[in-house]
């Protein structure tokens, strides 16, 4: 029989690491998650009698995008501006489209070239190259409810998602929120899982044979030993 408390001693410390294992790596998959997860921040609007006033920056370093990257609610024929900070030396433009409840996507190619040039934009406003630098850009909305696009057209940063939303007389879903948990959260689930299961087949193969060694032999535990069969004769011919 097996030394009981020897094996209960290793599968105790078998649970114990794979406990800690996922005590230990969940606060991280917590963080990545959060980090796998993008989400526009609300924008600064201030409104007043002479129109709307939104703050704005963009990042420093690609990826390139506006935050924030949509405006709600703003009204037809309402008189807006938008104070762009640039947090880097990088040139931009807010370039904002005539047409309405259209997106165009960032696998579109080159704009300058093609769209913009059968769709002339409503506004479009070089940012200041160097940090901290705000351009002011103002313009009056729409009078079509709707929603409008603006984007930057500098070589590469519409296809890296520098681009955003104006909605007149509507509510704009952030494009950008990702309320999910991510890809690193899955990738480090399945990490924790893995090791949950290693430490316990570990320590359940140690376990036996820690106890395998430790065996008693059957005359120590009261039991009569099994005498051996003597090997049998192979039968005599006449």
């Amino acid at each position: 029989m097996p030394h009981g408390p020897r094996r209960r001693r290793f599968r105790t410390l078998a649970g114990a690491a794979a406990v800690s294992a996922l005590l230990l790596l969940l606060p991280l998959a917590v963080v990545l998650g959060q980090e796998g997860s993008t989400v526009s921040s609300a924008p600064l609007e201030v409104h007043t009698a002479a129109g709307v006033v939104v703050k704005m920056t963009t990042s420093a370093t690609p990826p390139f995008v506006f935050t924030p990257d949509y405006i709600s609610d703003v009204l037809p024929g309402e008189n807006v501006t938008i104070d762009v900070e640039n947090l880097g030396t990088t040139p931009h433009t807010f370039t904002l489209t005539s047409l309405v409840n259209y997106t165009l996507s960032t696998s579109s190619g080159n704009l300058t070239s093609t769209f913009l040039v059968t769709h002339p934009p409503l506004v479009a406003v070089n940012i200041t190259a160097a940090v901290g630098a705000v351009t002011v850009v103002s313009f009056t909305a729409p009078t079509q409810i709707g929603v409008y696009q603006w984007f930057c057209t500098e070589t590469g940063h519409f296809a890296d998602g520098m681009e955003g939303f104006l909605g007149v007389d509507e509510s704009v879903t952030p494009p950008s929120t990702n309320t999910g948990p991510g890809l690193p959260v899955f990738i480090i689930a399945g990490t924790i899982v893995s090791l949950v299961v290693i430490a316990i087949v570990l320590g359940f193969v140690v376990g036996r044979r820690e106890g395998t060694k430790h065996e008693m032999p059957p005359e120590r535990l009261g039991y009569p030993e099994v005498p051996a069969e003597p090997p049998k004769e192979p039968p005599r011919s006449p």
